[in-house]
């Protein structure tokens, strides 16, 4: 009888020890301890305590890929009332969370321009997860950022595609969009910038929920497009966000773009202001008035104004600009109020190196506004070709070098040194003029600011770059940047442009998150490239080096590592179905529009060499006028038989009167001085004597006074140069 009775109590233990450790095992799961195995794959359920607060996330999984996707999770409260135009307020999880549906997109105009769609009360992301936790340390987690101008796009629109089974979790997010998420007065009432808080917030929340998720907190990269990879940037660039990413991804956008930063906030707010009603003299009137109109009201002004924006200088302003309100430079902190987003310039943050050491991978598209061009835009080109006189170097070039003003040559007498590089616009050839016209705005709008980022971005960390050249071959790309000028006017040819990249990562659904059919054929090539494109992102999350796979002969295809962006060899991945590592991105071109002469002296960039030398030429003149001071008019026409000599007839300005006038670069030598004034605009030229850089090559005019000063002040001689350069 004791026999039996010992054995069932030793058949109880076991059963009651059993049973408790499986409790205890469950329990560490939901409690966040070591993972347990993820529950039935049809029945994905997230659960979690933090402090004193639990909760269980209810996902879906995808029948035909096998992930898991946990959608519209709240991560900021709605943003309504006397919350709009503030910064967000984080919502924790808490209770039963129903993730299966998608969150409504942000208020924006619809497709055609015609509706409202969205709402207000839009703070969601979504969370895509090859596999919930288990024991591991957890995947790399990429946030994605979707592009649209700061006016439109959602996400729910990016579906993920093969990039999901590359063993990484992808988090996609929404934020504030227009006057929502970024109207500023430049005051403490209405600093602006909420768009990019709304991002920081959701950074913030992955940071404390991923690891439930089965994602790596400390392995966070963030990933955006267009206006998208300006935020992420910014986002980068924050002291705010310290030591939060360990890597960046920018597709077509960077900090330096011409649509990352509201130029001019000021007649940004009084335009939506004042066509609202509202008061533009009392910030704090004006921001109570301004919570008070409706939503769709608000979005109908945006629009309005993006008219206007847009139609300025018609495409060059439509693909060029931003066109409504966007993230603004809100300056140092004072120490009285929260803390600024944006504390200095783009250029600041690069060029002193204020930026985190982390890797950077950037790329292009290989023609990003073709599509554009030579859509509904081309009608409008051939009639500016045809009926504005001098269109090239009036209207063309003037406005694309201000797209680059801040590192680019800001000399509108540079015009000249365009004429080779536009040597098309002397055949005749309408759509090779087109063609050209298109290149230069890519290479000014995308590519000069790509590479001026990875070029400072490797003074201090690893960059990489690519350059996407796989000519399109799909059809269901469309509705991934709806609405955007560059993309509504597209060409149906293969051009490979703007947005073309996102389809070889994402599914597409329309812009509330419905499928969209596509009848398109399965294609080798496409899902080669698709392959290359998913493996390299997923590589560089992964290690912050991308591995990528390269063409060494036909078909025959290797692994390799891209080599790190240096400003001596200038490297990159050319992305086709075989990939190719290559040198010197965009050589000339570039040294053109940012003025690196040194490119443009080079035998590689012959289409500038002619006139550089002719200028050279005539600069060595002025430097021997300078340094060998003459007095008669023959002997300056004997040096200089092309320019027109005029005797000086005025007593020429004492040493001291030069010296308090910055025109006059004063050098002085013993008992003489000889002292030079320039036209402002080729300064750089005459203070190197020489050719320092292309913002100086050229000049239709040069004035020189040049004088011999004693040591009492008074004038032994004074002759004034003009010099009148013509360059064919």
């Amino acid at each position: 009888m004791t026999r039996r009775v010992c054995t069932i109590l030793i058949i109880l233990f076991y059963i009651l020890t059993t049973v408790t450790s499986y409790h205890l095992r469950r329990q560490k799961r939901i409690v966040g301890g070591r993972a347990a195995a993820q529950p039935p794959v049809d029945d994905p359920v997230v659960y979690l305590t933090q402090s004193d607060r639990q909760a269980r996330i209810y996902g879906t999984r995808d029948p035909n890929k096998g992930f898991y996707v946990f959608r519209g999770i709240r991560f900021g409260r709605p943003p309504v009332g006397l919350n709009r135009f503030q910064r967000p307020i984080p919502q924790h999880l808490e209770g039963e969370i129903n993730a299966t549906k998608w969150g409504p997109p942000c208020s924006q105009p619809d497709i055609n321009g015609k509706k409202i769609i969205g709402s207000e009360d839009c703070l969601f992301l979504n969370v895509f997860t090859p596999m919930l936790p288990d024991a591991s340390d957890g995947y790399p987690v990429l946030i994605w950022i979707h592009g649209g101008g700061f006016r439109r796009g959602s996400a729910c629109q990016y579906e993920m595609r093969n990039i999901i089974n590359k063993k990484l979790i992808v988090v996609s997010i929404q934020y504030r969009l227009g006057s929502l998420g970024f109207l500023s007065s430049g005051t403490k009432e209405l600093p602006g910038n909420n768009g990019i808080f709304d991002i920081m917030l959701a950074v913030k929340w992955v940071e404390d929920y991923i690891e439930y998720f089965g994602g790596n907190p400390k392995k966070i990269v963030a990933f955006g497009h267009g206006t998208g990879a300006s935020a992420a940037f910014m986002l980068a660039l924050s002291k705010l966000s310290k030591n939060t990413l360990s890597g960046l991804i920018a597709m077509s956008g960077s900090i330096l773009s011409h649509f990352a930063i509201d130029k001019n906030p000021s007649s940004t707010v009084q335009y939506i202001a004042s066509t609202n009603g509202c008061p533009t003299s009392d910030t704090i009137e004006m921001v109570r008035c301004l919570q008070q109109i409706p939503v769709n009201r608000l979005i109908e002004v945006d629009s309005s104004l993006e008219t206007i924006r847009s139609t300025i200088d018609g495409f060059l302003s439509g693909l060029s600009n931003l066109l409504g309100p966007g993230p603004v430079i809100e300056g140092n902190d004072d120490g009285r109020f929260l803390p600024n987003l944006i504390t200095n310039t783009p250029e600041n943050f690069l060029q002193f190196e204020d930026f985190p050491s982390i890797p950077l991978l950037m790329g292009v598209m290989n023609n990003e506004v073709g599509g554009a061009i030579f859509g509904d835009y081309k009608t409008e080109i051939e009639n500016k070709l045809r009926t504005v006189p001098d269109f090239l170097n009036k209207y063309l070039i003037p406005t694309l070098q201000n797209t680059i003003s801040n590192f680019g040559n800001k000399s509108h007498s540079i015009t000249e040194s365009f004429s080779r590089y536009f040597n098309v616009f002397n055949t005749g050839n309408n759509s090779a003029q087109i063609a050209k016209i298109a290149e230069a705005m890519g290479d000014t709008l995308y590519n000069v600011p790509a590479f001026l980022t990875v070029n400072y971005w490797a003074k201090k960390s690893e960059a990489f770059l690519y350059s996407f050249d796989h000519k399109r071959k799909r059809n269901c790309n469309n509705n991934f940047l709806a609405g955007l000028p560059i993309v509504k006017a597209r060409h149906a040819d293969d051009i490979p442009s703007h947005g073309d990249d996102l389809g070889y990562i994402f599914k597409e659904n329309t812009i509330t998150g419905e499928s969209v059919q596509c009848d398109e054929e399965s294609n080798e090539e496409n899902e080669r490239v698709e392959n290359v494109f998913t493996n390299l992102i997923a590589e560089f999350a992964r290690s912050g080096t991308p591995n990528i796979t390269v063409s060494s002969q036909g078909d025959s295809l290797f692994s390799n590592l891209l080599p790190k962006f240096s400003s001596k060899t200038n490297p990159f991945i050319s992305i086709t179905s075989t990939p190719r590592i290559m040198e010197q991105f965009r050589y000339c071109e570039i040294g053109l529009w940012t003025g690196l002469a040194e490119r443009l002296k080079s035998n590689t960039c012959n289409f500038l060499k002619n006139t550089i030398n002719i200028v050279e030429h005539e600069a060595q003149k002025v430097k021997n006028i300078v340094t060998n001071p003459v007095k008669t008019e023959d002997r300056i026409a004997d040096v200089m038989p092309n320019f027109t000599v005029l005797k000086n007839e005025t007593k020429v300005p004492k040493i001291d009167d030069l010296m308090k006038n910055t025109k006059y670069k004063t050098q002085k030598s013993m008992s003489r001085s000889i002292c030079c004034s320039f036209r402002s605009d080729i300064l750089e030229l005459i203070s190197e004597l020489g050719l320092s850089s292309v913002a100086s090559i050229v000049s239709t005019q040069i004035s020189v006074s040049v004088c011999l000063i004693m040591s009492s002040g008074d004038v032994d001689c004074g002759i004034s140069v003009s010099v009148t350069t013509s360059i064919e």
